[in-house]
């Protein structure tokens, strides 16, 4: 009866002995989860803020105009543009002086502006037709262009101020000349300047027609000692870039280098922009 009793004590004891390791491992799994957790989360949270900190570099984009400048283009949010616009104490430009009648612009352009040929006549045999315009420069260097036609149909407008001459050309686009300086070869349309508020910058632009249906942006720096603003290079830097600046508006300068506006809700790349100008 004796040994009995040590046999079931034995039993017992030794029934009690496998819970109490399976309890005590069951614990100790629990708290290497807790510690696995508590040690992977400041790992996490900081690859996670590393992967932001990388997507916020990524969204700028830098532009190459020309050897000197180049452009960082970032796309900003819409309250972040209106905020913006709304501290600054910008002021675009008075508009420019306008002469939209033909007869009008001939009359104070007189004889440094002339059209050569006739305006075509459906009846004409189109085969012997040719009309083109000739023009004696400020510099006195004489042109002539050929396909152009200083009439209602040919003339666009003209900004005396500037001494700029726009007429149409056979794509229905601008077709803008400096009558100060023969040699310029990128004059842009006075209707889409906008300055910097140093007025050390300046974007042009103009419509060229044909298949671009938009206008091409570029931008000008002031040379003191020419007297005069000079090309830097297109906004897109001429590769074509993702974003199309045709459709661009609503430009406004926040300071001397930094330029923001907005495009069409339609189109790839649609938004609010902000352009930075940064010398090399």
């Amino acid at each position: 009866m004796k040994n009995k009793r040590i046999m079931n004590k034995i039993n017992i004891t030794n029934s009690k002995k496998p819970n109490g390791t399976f309890a005590n491992l069951r614990y100790v799994g629990v708290i290497v989860l807790i510690l696995s957790l508590l040690l992977t989360f400041p790992f996490t949270s900081l690859r996670a803020q590393t992967e932001g900190e990388q997507n916020s570099v990524a969204e700028i984009t830098v532009i190459e105009l020309n050897n000197h400048y180049s452009t960082r283009l970032k796309q900003i949010s819409e309250s972040e543009y209106s905020s913006q616009k709304k501290e600054s104490d910008y002021e675009p430009h008075k508009p420019y002086k306008v002469i939209r009648d033909v007869t009008e612009a001939r009359k104070l352009l007189g004889k440094s502006v002339k059209q050569i040929g006739a305006a075509y006549d459906e009846e004409q045999d189109y085969s012997s037709y040719h009309v083109a315009v000739e023009i004696t420069f400020k510099d006195r260097v004489k042109k002539r262009f050929d396909w152009r036609s200083f009439d209602e149909n040919g003339f666009i407008a003209y900004y005396p101020e500037l001494k700029v001459l726009i007429l149409n050309h056979e794509a229905d686009g601008d077709h803008p000349i400096d009558l100060n300086d023969s040699a310029n070869e990128n004059v842009g349309n006075p209707y889409y300047h906008s300055f910097s508020p140093d007025k050390q910058l300046r974007i042009n632009g103009y419509y060229p027609g044909g298949a671009v249906d938009g206008v091409l942006y570029f931008l000008e720096k002031w040379n003191p000692q020419k007297k005069k603003y000079e090309f830097i290079g297109y906004l897109d830097g001429g590769s074509g870039y993702e974003l199309s600046f045709l459709y661009a508006s609503d430009w406004f300068w926040s300071n001397n280098s930094k330029v923001l506006f907005k495009t069409p809700s339609w189109g790839e790349g649609s938004g609010c922009y902000e352009m930075e100008i940064v010398g090399k």
